[in-house]
């Protein structure tokens, strides 16, 4: 598996999503128990410079995000954000020791399993609170389903729901119900 190469083309599909969703209404409830479409739409914007921060071994960030969202240019920002955020990962050495990530430091190779689960599992949410579809990889489906199977069964899951029961063969879905959100939501 190679993590910049997924996180390259999970940027590539928010981008694309974000692109194609254009403007989010701020109040309305997403899929996603924590977050209206604004505050989703925040999150994953201000996600993307942390990563790119930590791939390359930037300072802690701190503070709070700007209302990205809100900006009449999110899309274009989200874009470039997020083209950094996957340039970041790819540069050499990226993935080596360790980063300054979340509650403390951590393996690169973590922190970068972690933004592909967020840019994959907040554009679902994203996409599906929005009435659009979502679709990725297999390969990026599958490294996403493995990073929350692991937190879940590392006692990590508090990030998460309580997992949802789905018959859904999907990997995609399967990933979604362990994270806590119901794959057949709309």
């Amino acid at each position: 598996m190679n993590l910049p190469d997924l996180i390259g083309r999970a940027a590539t599909r928010a981008s694309d999503l974000v692109a194609e969703i254009g403007k989010v209404d701020f109040d309305a409830p997403t899929t996603c128990a924590d977050f209206d479409q604004r505050a989703l739409a925040n999150h994953l914007t201000g996600f993307l410079p942390y990563a790119a921060n930590a791939a390359r071994r930037g300072p802690a960030m701190e503070g709070e995000s700007p209302d990205f969202a809100a900006s009449p240019e999110w899309v274009a920002e989200f874009s470039a954000m997020a083209t950094d955020t996957a340039a970041a990962w790819a540069e050499p050495g990226a993935m080596d020791g360790t980063v300054q990530f979340g509650r403390g430091e951590m393996p690169a190779a973590n922190a970068a399993s972690i933004t592909l689960m967020e840019l994959t599992i907040h554009a679902w949410d994203l996409a599906r609170s929005t009435g659009h579809d979502f679709s990725t990889d297999p390969d990026i489906a599958e490294a996403v389903k493995n990073v929350v199977s692991k937190a879940v069964e590392g006692g990590g899951g508090d990030f998460f729901g309580p997992p949802v029961e789905t018959d859904s063969a999907d990997t995609l879905d399967q990933a979604i119900a362990l994270s806590g959100r119901d794959p057949a939501a709309s």
